[in-house]
């Protein structure tokens, strides 16, 4: 059985034939292909290094932290088909960096917490929204990172009232979003009122030996040793 379907207006690619049901190939003719090279062709250029100024490079490794520095092997973010068991969709994180799962609701999908520039943000995964599976929640201020040579492990409350990381050994650092002050406050630097503080606080264990579990829930930090289990009270609630 074969059944032809014409477009009502012309230009537009299908990406599916029925909404949500990603089977199937699209195939593209000679003359569509030419044609979105060459619509494509203002994107790319021929010169590696562009029109960019020698004595005023784009980047100064000297800055960067050691946070900023991404791995040799290169990370991707694919989606499997439940019933076929292959890859449909795969991205290439690039310069994002992954930082940390976390277990917000225990009937959802982990989210995923990736490093934008300064920021962590935390994705969602909704399987069952094909055409937007991902959801944006609350976000982390994580250019801190760059004096925590030692962290070993990452992660938030499920709450997302504050997000932690702590080192091999002893140190905790918990990051706690930004809340409104009670006084007038105001940035010296910047000239402006300031309305939301965010604080940050250090727990130091009274051990030495390496940590080697790590776990936040929206009141307490678990933090597990080769011998102790230690836990710190966060917040009250």
């Amino acid at each position: 059985l074969q059944v032809t379907l014409q477009k009502l207006s012309e230009g537009p690619v299908w990406p599916e034939l029925v909404v949500g049901n990603r089977r199937g190939e699209l195939l593209m003719s000679e003359e569509q292909a030419a044609l979105l090279h060459e619509r494509l062709t203002h994107l790319t250029s021929d010169d590696l290094s562009g029109t960019l100024d020698e004595d005023k490079p784009p980047c100064n490794s000297q800055e960067l932290e050691d946070c900023d520095g991404f791995p040799e092997d290169s990370f991707s973010l694919a989606h499997f088909d439940e019933d076929s068991l292959k890859p449909t969709q795969v991205v290439n994180l690039g310069s994002h960096q992954y930082l940390f799962t976390v277990d917000v609701e225990p009937s959802e999908m982990p989210c995923l917490c990736l490093r934008h520039d300064v920021d962590a943000l935390v994705w969602q995964p909704r399987p069952e929204q094909p055409r937007n599976m991902w959801e944006h929640t609350p976000s982390f201020y994580v250019s801190s990172q760059a004096s925590k040579q030692d962290k070993k492990f990452s992660t938030c409350a499920p709450n997302f009232s504050y997000a932690s990381l702590c080192e091999c050994i002893r140190r905790t650092f918990i990051y706690r979003q930004p809340s409104p002050v009670e006084t007038v406050l105001f940035n010296r630097k910047q000239g402006r009122q300031v309305g939301e503080v965010a604080k940050q606080q250090v727990a130091s264990l009274d051990s030495d030996k390496p940590i080697l579990g790590f776990r936040a829930t929206n009141e307490r930090l678990f933090i597990l040793t080769s011998s102790t289990l230690f836990v710190v009270k966060v917040n009250n609630n």
